[in-house]
């Protein structure tokens, strides 16, 4: 009799385990309700998404990239003063290997704190009080293998991850709930609202760099040196073009954090009190911004590197191109968010759709809450209630893959219900 006990007790908790393992969550990744994700066995309410794309849902294929030639974005070299680059075996858009090393992520909810480009964080217990560390841990991701062994991006899935992280999809990135430490003392009626995110990169090396014209191979990523020639682009993409040495001084380096302030009137990063699971998407315009850049070494010899396109920041040739990597941070809450499709759409390769909150005005100088290129009919899934403007923006002032130039908008609302509906709105884009 003990035995059959035992036998039961064992079959029993086959049977739990069994369920564990095959559950899945309603959280649509793009396949509805068919895709597991792992994360939610060991965190009952948060999933995090780390996107690399300007676009929330589907963003340009490689072979759309810079109006249809495939080609990486090349820096001005008449009127930008870069020095005469070497642009021999420049590789297309899709062929460029790609490596990242992401030490954290990390969000805020101390508003005041932040002002000015956590210029007010002044020492590591400053930094301690004011973040909120819900993803410690190390993620390494590669479009390729960089060694015959097994190195961390092979490891750790970062092949996958990045196909995930470039494609719309968004990298799932482990992390801890915070409202999980918060619920003891209560998140208030409304929730927590945080107001800042901060993305730390270790590294992201660019498979395409040249020093007086001959290939450099010695660029180190993960312990290793890369196969083929490259360039670590963190340090170029730190300051602004033109900073002073005595400036950096009292300035946060652009990528430590890459940082997403959000204002005060924007509710999209609050975490509601309850149980009902949410999406962190984190996202920053990395695919559609890759441009050759030039500049002068210590030894007066011309480096030629892939980095991010001149944005907002022109580069003239300096050392330093930092300033046009920019993110944006929303919560989602995929059981009551509601979708958006959109038509009118002219399928052109320079244009997008970008939905904004209604009183934002800074239309081409952040990333836009949502977005997707501008299709003949295409759809933004994930929007919460609330007052939004859909904007036509075009690439097509300064042609470097971020649209900077507002062709028409129309202003649409989505109801607290019904739940999950979708809504259409049209908008000819361009005219």
């Amino acid at each position: 009799m003990k035995q059959i006990r035992i036998t039961e007790r064992l079959l029993s908790f086959s049977i739990v385990l069994l369920i564990l393992v095959s559950c899945r969550t309603r959280v649509d990744l793009g396949n509805e309700t068919t895709a597991p994700v792992l994360s939610t066995l060991f965190n009952n309410r948060m999933l995090l998404l780390l996107k690399g794309t300007y676009s929330s849902d589907s963003p340009i294929e490689w072979s759309d990239y810079n109006n249809g030639t495939g080609a990486l974005y090349i820096d001005s070299q008449e009127t930008g003063n870069d020095p005469t680059m070497t642009l021999s075996g420049l590789p297309l858009a899709a062929n460029l290997p790609i490596y990242i090393d992401i030490g954290e992520i990390r969000i805020s909810s101390k508003f005041s704190k932040g002002f000015n480009d956590l210029t007010q964080i002044r020492d590591s217990l400053d930094s301690t009080k004011f973040w909120d560390f819900i993803a410690p841990n190390r993620q390494v991701y590669c479009t390729n293998p960089y060694s015959i062994d097994n190195d961390t991006c092979q490891s750790e899935g970062g092949l996958l991850k990045m196909q995930d992280f470039l494609n719309g999809t968004g990298a799932q990135y482990p992390s801890n709930d915070p409202s999980a430490k918060t619920e003891v003392n209560g998140l208030g009626v409304f929730g927590r609202q945080y107001y800042y995110t901060g993305i730390y990169f270790r590294s992201i090396v660019t498979g395409y760099a040249t020093d007086a014209g001959v290939p450099i191979t010695t660029t180190r990523f993960d312990n290793r040196v890369i196969p083929g020639s490259g360039l670590n682009i963190v340090p170029r993409n730190n300051y602004t073009p033109g900073t002073s040495n005595a400036a950096k001084s009292t300035i946060v380096p652009k990528m430590f954090p890459v940082l997403y302030s959000q204002k005060a009137t924007q509710r999209d990063m609050e975490i509601r009190e309850g149980f009902d699971p949410y999406i962190l998407e984190v996202r920053i315009n990395f695919k559609e911004n890759l441009m050759a850049h030039s500049y002068l070494s210590a030894r007066n010899q011309v480096i030629t590197y892939v980095g991010i396109s001149d944005i907002f920041f022109d580069h003239k040739g300096e050392g330093d191109a930092g300033g046009n990597l920019i993110a944006r941070s929303r919560v989602i809450y995929p059981e009551t968010a509601s979708s958006l499709v959109i038509t009118g759409g002219k399928n052109s390769r320079l244009h997008h759709y970008a939905v904004f909150r209604s009183d934002e005005t800074e239309l081409t100088t952040t990333l836009p809450l949502a977005a997707t290129p501008a299709r003949s009919s295409t759809k933004i899934r994930y929007l919460n209630a609330g007052e939004y403007k859909l904007v036509c923006l075009g690439d097509t002032t300064k042609q470097d893959g971020f649209p900077e130039t507002v062709v028409s908008q129309t202003t649409f609302s989505i109801p607290e219900q019904p739940f999950r509906a979708t809504y259409t709105v049209e908008l000819p884009c361009p005219n």
